[in-house]
């Protein structure tokens, strides 16, 4: 047996590009699952009766609602007709560049300084004008 603890192997693993995919395509399976049961049980239909309006089984409604399947666009339009809910299908960006905040910040910074310079200009012309 090696010396390899599973803490360390899981700590190595974890900051793999690999791990990262996985564990947010889990996340988004996870997301749509959760709102899919909460939207069934909101309208107070059971798997069984989602299951034939969509024209499938029991099961499949659980291992939708678990998270356990990545749906096709059919099948998620299915859901919603079963659930007289509106599909709605967007993308968001899901990199956040650092750069981006940090333009933004040094951008606030810039203008901050700017109206401090304006503002010490003003008060020493104020100055300049009292003492003449």
């Amino acid at each position: 047996m090696s010396g390899t603890k599973w803490s360390d192997l899981k700590e190595k693993r974890s900051g793999s590009t690999g791990a990262r995919v996985g564990y947010m395509r889990a996340r988004t399976a996870y997301r749509l699952a959760e709102r899919v049961r909460l939207l069934r049980e909101a309208r107070g239909i059971t798997q069984g009766e989602m299951a034939a309006r969509m024209h499938t089984t029991q099961s499949a409604i659980a291992r939708l609602e678990s998270g356990g399947t990545h749906p096709t666009l059919s099948t998620l339009e299915r859901v919603s007709e079963a659930l007289g809910a509106e599909l709605v299908v967007e993308f968001k960006d899901a990199v956040r560049p650092r750069q981006v905040r940090s333009l933004a910040s040094v951008a606030t910074r810039v203008l901050r300084v700017t109206a401090r310079r304006r503002s010490v200009t003003r008060r020493a012309k104020t100055v300049v004008k009292r003492r003449r």
